[in-house]
Parts: structure tokens; sequence; C-alpha cells
């Protein structure tokens, strides 16, 4: 089966019970086939792998489990034992071994081996007998699997290589002795994620998928971290899935979306990733149906009759918080604009540049008014999951069009901004405003050290 959907396989806080329900409901609305518990706060999953869950734990995924079911929807728990694991030692295989018979007993027959963020140097024990790292994975996961299949002969199985990216192959994708012996070594039947050229890849082209594919001997299934903000805690992602052409689905065995911490920003990245899955997908169409969809949830609090968020408003919403790699189209040319009003050291207060300011203020009471009405909103957890970032970009913008309106005014040549009459509380302070303050960086956020 091609997999489509969710893994909830990020660093930090996890999604409740009642929002992993509501992600099956979400799956199902965007025609993908597949949720992974796997949430790196589950202290089992990772670094308590060894142990059984509690009768109570145990029957919290179970229930969720049987959700997914009912939904038909393939329900995968993660497993990671890599952190410690000797994978020479019997008793390593059989602690994994019991944990998923333990959960084959409540009706969990899918898993996910996780493999990643690990060290790549095994122990002494294992060097003893393993030639690589790829061949110890290789033949845990093997026995593993072999075990699995024995209890239930339809069970599926993926594996997170080490390696899961081409930033982390050595030294490179086509000359990686570790995913090279991966590919001959790994059981044919199990599954590999991959995630592309970076951890969080700008694009996934056909050719890198061609690669890693007869490398691999089989074709990857996409880890897809382009929603993923666990390692920015500063932005959240609200806008399509982006850089992935029709072309390379015939290269994969499936795309499964790792997305956001924040619950509730994940809406359009769940149904704009199942949209691209079905092909045929146009980023601007997807955004479009994905905001009609999405637009019920923004019902305001305390209003007679029923009143939403316009389309508009949860339009700006995506266009702020749009991709990792850029921000909406409208958002990006409006900053084109701004760059040419502060483009010269002194500039001329001409009505075209008059024109381009009263564009940014513009902007600047469209993002004010967008955060007053997600201030009333019914549903406080999709308040909260914006709340930080359009708190931020409300004060920035605020202060950009302080700025010009203090150029407009033709302010003398040693005159500074801001005078005591228009600071604002924005400016960052702190230890980690200290530290980036020590590293000087260009445009591009790269250091150049000079004498």
């Amino acid at each position: 089966m091609f997999l489509t959907g969710v893994i909830e396989g990020f660093y930090g806080r996890a999604w409740s019970a009642a929002q992993r329900g509501e992600m099956l409901d979400w799956i199902v609305a965007a025609e993908m086939n597949a949720f992974v518990y796997g949430p790196k706060d589950d202290v089992k999953v990772r670094a308590r792998w060894r142990e059984l869950y509690s009768n109570a734990e145990l029957e919290a995924i179970g229930v969720l489990g049987d959700a997914a079911r009912a939904r038909d929807i393939r329900f995968f728990v993660a497993i990671a034992p890599s952190l410690d694991v000797t994978y020479s030692d019997p008793a390593d295989l059989s602690a994994l071994q019991a944990r998923i018979r333990q959960l084959v007993g409540r009706g969990i027959v899918h898993f996910v081996l996780l493999f990643d963020d690990i060290p790549r140097e095994m122990n002494q024990a294992d060097h003893a007998s393993f030639t690589s790292l790829a061949a110890a994975q290789a033949q845990f996961s093997n026995d593993t699997f072999a075990g699995l299949r024995a209890l239930v002969p339809e069970a599926e199985l993926i594996f997170c290589p080490t390696e899961y990216c081409g930033a982390f192959a050595r030294p490179d994708v086509a000359r990686s002795g570790y995913l090279w012996d991966l590919g001959q070594l790994l059981d044919p039947q199990i599954k590999v994620f991959w995630t592309g050229p970076d951890i969080v890849s700008e694009e996934i082209d056909a050719a890198s998928l061609r690669q890693i594919g007869a490398i691999l001997n089989r074709k990857p299934v996409i880890w897809e971290n382009f929603h993923a903000n666990d390692y920015d805690i500063r932005r959240v992602y609200a806008g399509p899935l982006g850089g992935r052409g029709d072309d390379i689905l015939s290269l994969i065995d499936g795309i499964i979306t790792n997305p956001n911490n924040e619950f509730e920003a994940n809406f359009v990245a769940v149904h704009s990733t199942g949209a691209w899955a079905r092909g045929g997908y146009d980023e601007g169409a997807a955004l479009e149906a994905a905001i009609s969809a999405w637009q019920p949830r923004f019902k305001l609090a305390y209003t007679e009759p029923e009143r939403h968020v316009g389309r508009e408003q949860i339009r700006l919403l995506t266009e702020i918080c749009y991709q990792p790699f850029t921000c909406g189209p409208e958002i990006e040319r409006l900053l084109g604009v701004a760059r040419s009003l502060l483009g010269v050291h002194r500039p001329e207060i001409t009505p075209a540049w008059r024109a381009g300011c009263a564009e940014i203020v513009g902007l600047r009471d469209e993002i004010r008014a967008l955060f007053d009405v997600m201030t009333e909103l019914e549903n406080r957890d999709l308040f909260y999951a914006f709340h930080p970032y359009l708190w931020e970009a409300r004060e920035e913008v605020t202060h950009l069009c302080s700025y010009l309106e203090w150029l407009s005014d033709g302010p003398a040549s040693e005159a500074e901004f801001p005078d005591r009459e228009r600071i604002y509380n924005f400016y960052r302070r702190g230890f980690t405003v200290a530290v980036q303050e020590l590293l000087k960086r260009d445009g591009e956020g790269r250091y150049h050290h000079a004498d």
C-alpha cells in the first residue's frame, strides 16, 4: 500500500488523546490512510524503550489504534531503541520483542523502528559482531521483523535510518557505505524513511529519489518535515506543502508528514499533503480548499448569529506563517515594497514612496485586525497555537511603520530612531540575544570571521 498520513514524531509537548482522535478525522478528510504514534515526549518510545507499557498506557494506545481502524487508517507505533541498544545482545532483542508482543496483544500490528538522531559509532561488543553500523541495525531489524511476522503475517515495519537525509550521508549519498549496506542487508519487505536532501528539504526532486531508491533497493517513504517546527520554536507553518512535483510520486512508497508541534496549526499541512499525494497538485488551489475546510474552526465566541473569521483574514494568517523557506506571495511582495522604501540611506520622499508606505501601513492594520479577531475565537487552542507568532508580527510591522513615518517627516541628519516618544517593547534582550551579538551574521545567517 502507498502510505499517506501523519506522524506525531516531533520533540516537544505531545498532542492530547482528543487531539489525536481529531487528527484521525483530518487524515480521513485529506484522503490519507496512516497515522504513526511516536511522540518523543513519550519516554517509552525512546529513552525507556525496554520497559513495557503500563496497563493504562497500553489501553490509551490501544483505544487510539481502535479509532484508527474504525476509520480504515493504518496505525503504527514507533519504538526508538537506538540511544543505548547493543545490537548483538539477545537480551535487547528480547526486550524489543516483548514490547511488540505486548502491543500486538492489544491489536497493534504495524510498527516503526527509529534509528535517527543517534551517534554513528557502535559500542565495543557490536564491533566484535558486525562489520558496520548498517549491518548491526539491519540484523536487529530483520530479526524483529521476522518475530513480528510470525505473530501477524500481514504486519508492516518501517525503518528510519541514521543517515536519513542526503546531508547526513557520509561522504555523500552515492558513496555512503552505510546506505549501500542497508540496501543490501535490510529485509526488502521493510520500508525505509527518507527526508530528502536535508532534514527539512526545500525541494525533493526525481533524480535524488532515483538515486536513493537504487541504493536502498526499494522506493523510500518520505518522512516529510516540511511543516515541522520543533527545531525552531520561533516559527509555525500554516501554508501548503511546496517544493515537490508530481513527477516524484512514482518514485516513492508513501509520504508521512511530521508537522508542527502546535496541533491546531496543522490543518493546512495535513490537507495540502493529502492533496499532493493524490496527484495533479496546485499549491494555490490546495491552500484555498484547505482554508474553506478550516474556516468552521474559526468560530467567534459570544456572537449571535454565529460568525467566523473571514477567509481573507485566514489567508493572511497563512501568508504570515507560510512555509519554512518563504512567506506567502502577497507578504513577500509587500516585503519587497518595504525593501525598496528603505533601499537608500536618505530616501527621496516622493508620491510613489508615500504610496509604498501606505501599503505597509495597510498591512500593519490588517495584522492588527487579525490579531484582535483571533483573541475572540471560541477555539482557544487554535488562538494560542498562533498567538505568539501573531503578537511578534504585529509588533515588528508596527515598528517598521513607525520608522517609515519618521523618515517621511524628514528628520535631521544627526537624528536617531527611535526617540523617547517612539520606543516600543519589541527589542529583544536576554542571553540568546547576547550570544547572537557575539556572532555577526551575513544576510544568509553565515559567519565570516575577519581580523
